[in-house]
């Protein structure tokens, strides 16, 4: 074995028996449930912000992120702009979550929901709706990590020895000290994150000569004639959006396709990306939070300012500049390549081993930096633990206690989730194997999926007008548009409909929320129950009395929705496409105003002003803050209670 292989074999062996020693330090604190999923509620604002902004970012900006921006150009680096509309989620729904658990004593999100209605139907649907999302999810994160190994240990690690090998560390140290591992060990995690993500963005932006010489290249690029891979688009594409809807035109039938980024794509995608806050994985780490203050802090400054820098300046540097460096062929066939220090045949089949390929080159030069680029990208993989916890949780909860075991003992439920943690694990391994090759149709379903929260939460939040029927046939209908909008669908029935993966350029993520919204709207009229309705109104009349709503906040409620529609009609709707050239044309480099393609402007100026939305919307409007009034807790666990 080479030195830089021992170098990294030691970083991880430190790494994860670090991680092993923080769980079995943890394992006899443990003594009830609510202690296991969500640390009493005491979740302090440093862990907080670390364990939430790791699991909604983390895998997503180290791996997915890049290799479609290298893939498809800055169209779909647009897309990062999804650090403004998750928090937008958040401030939307999260407060008010936070605040009907803490008084009724939720552990999860199918307990609410299900109580909220008195359905145990809406209680599995939200179930599947977690699974269908963490499962696919965490596959793709598995799929990353056997990716990564394989590639930076010169293939000596398989990839499926290597994912077998980092979720079943994760699997011990989650299944002994539930989320107080999480605490320590993911607050390490999302710094080594955030640092490998610098470090690269600096590599990438080296090996390319500096910031003049990307942009002189870029330029060069968008006079490219071939087609982008398998799509009639040529290269102008690559530095500006291509339209605003379109119908979906392959060269070839049988390759794999990632999208035409039109507005409608962008906007759509953006809203799947949303999704991962809609997940009830994600709703439910909100309520081991001690206070809903910290959601504002959180929102504004890691979601929306961190990981916004972190995304538009480096992540974007990372693939765009990548495809100069000789891992696109199309480029280096056209003499516009810088070097061809990265392999040809990343683009297109293996556009996901894009990091791993930058970290293995920092291994022929310095085996300390490679060995500490290498943990932090498995810092960025582990940091889907949290979904593995919280699913094993609401399976628990939900449907064995809920159903099969009543009388269930406080030991045997956390027993009973430390195996459920093991199976989900195992069944998320075989899925990444199976899926092998399409890691992005993975993450494509499991997004979509959990956006179909969108309309439950909705209910539980402002619309008590929805019903349990309606709600529960929405969510049904949802689904099933996404997967016959989706890469599984076409995979399963591309020889029966007669269209592509994403209709239109518009992701599975907005079909599926749209027959939700139609399904859910029409049963709700006709199956109205006052009874019902006057149970929901006591419950949406006491999220009211803690709103902290003073009549100048209320004066400028039409103002913030006023001004969010307009915000995300020009970040992604028709809007977007006076970005492309306000600020220059996309192939002439002298008419650039900034130095950098119109489009990449248009974006930096809407992610200073989203931040400024999200301060609005959860400072100034207070739906992220504080409460002015005590809760008086009914139960800390109403399946005890």
């Amino acid at each position: 074995m080479s030195g830089k292989l021992y170098t990294l074999i030691s970083f991880l062996t430190v790494f994860w028996f670090f991680c092993l020693y923080v769980g079995f330090r943890n394992q006899k604190k443990i003594v009830t449930p609510v202690d296991f999923f969500i640390f009493g509620r005491q979740l302090p604002s440093w862990s907080y912000f670390a364990i939430i902004t790791s699991l909604l970012f983390s895998g997503l900006i180290f791996f997915f992120h890049p290799s479609l921006i290298f893939l498809n150009g800055l169209p779909f680096s647009v897309t990062s702009l999804f650090v403004i509309t998750i928090p937008l989620v958040g401030v939307i729904f999260s407060k008010r979550q936070w605040i009907l658990s803490k008084k009724y004593g939720y552990l999860t999100p199918s307990e609410m929901i299900s109580d909220y209605f008195k359905s145990n139907i809406l209680r599995i649907l939200i179930v599947i709706i977690a699974l269908g999302f963490s499962i696919p999810f965490i596959a793709m994160q598995l799929s990353f990590g056997g990716l990564l190994l394989n590639i930076i240990s010169d293939g000596i690690i398989g990839r499926g020895s290597a994912s077998i090998l980092i979720g079943a560390v994760v699997c011990v140290y989650l299944s002994t000290g539930g989320i107080r591992s999480l605490i320590i060990i993911d607050s390490i995690q999302f710094l080594l994150i955030i640092f490998g993500i610098f470090c690269i963005g600096f590599i990438a932006y080296d090996l390319v000569g500096g910031w003049s010489l990307l942009n002189e290249s870029m330029s060069r690029i968008a006079n490219i004639k071939e087609n982008l891979f398998n799509i009639k688009e040529n290269y102008s594409s690559y530095l500006s959006i291509p339209g605003t809807i379109k119908s979906v035109n392959l060269l070839n039938d049988e390759l794999p396709y990632n999208g035409i980024w039109t507005s409608s794509m962008i906007l759509t995608f953006v809203l799947a990306l949303s999704g991962i806050q809609l997940a009830p994985n994600v709703s439910m780490m909100t309520y081991a939070s001690k206070d809903p203050g910290y959601f504002a802090t959180q929102q504004i400054w890691f979601s929306g300012f961190l990981i916004g820098f972190v995304l538009i300046f480096f992540v974007t540097g990372i693939g765009i500049g990548s495809s100069l460096l000789g891992a696109n062929s199309i480029i280096n066939e056209t003499g516009n390549n810088i070097s061809n220090i990265l392999p040809p045949d990343i683009y297109p089949n293996n556009f996901m081993a894009l990091v791993p390929n930058i970290i293995n080159i920092v291994g022929d030069y310095s085996y300390i930096f490679f060995g500490i680029l290498g943990l932090c990208a498995i810092a960025a993989i582990q940091s889907m633990a949290s979904l593995i916890l919280t699913s094993s949780a609401i399976f628990t909860r939900d449907i064995i206690k809920r159903f099969f075991v009543s009388n269930i003992t406080n030991k045997m439920e956390i027993f009973s989730s430390r195996i459920l943690i093991m199976l989900i694990f195992l069944m998320s391994l075989i899925l990444s194997l199976i899926a092998d090759k399409n890691i992005f149709d993975l993450g494509s379903f499991a997004l979509a999926i959990a956006c179909q929260m969108f309309v439950p939460l909705l209910a539980l939040c402002y619309f008590s007008w929805f019903t349990k029927q309606g709600v529960a046939f929405g969510i049904i209908i949802g689904i099933t548009a996404v997967v016959f909008t989706d890469g599984i669908g076409q995979n399963l029935f591309g020889h029966i409909v007669p269209w592509n993966k994403w209709p239109l350029t518009i992701h599975s993520s907005a079909w599926g929320l749209l027959f939700n919204l139609i399904g859910t709207t029409v049963i709700s009229f006709i199956t109205q129950e006052i009874k019902e309705t006057k149970i929901k109104k006591r419950i949406h009349e006491f999220l009211d009395e803690h709103k902290n709503y003073s009549l100048s906040r209320r004066s400028l409620k039409p103002s913030a929705w006023i001004i969010l529609i307009v915000w995300i009609f020009f970040s992604f709707g028709p809007g977007l496409m006076i970005g492309n050239e306000l600020f220059g044309k996309p192939i002439n480099l002298e008419s650039w105003s900034f130095g950098m393609p119109s489009i990449w402007v248009w974006q930096v100026i809407f992610w200073g002003i989203g931040i400024l939305l999200v301060w609005f919307l959860a400072v100034k409007m207070e739906m992220s803050t504080s409460l002015e009034k005590n809760i008086v807790s009914q139960t800390e666990d109403i399946n005890n209670s």
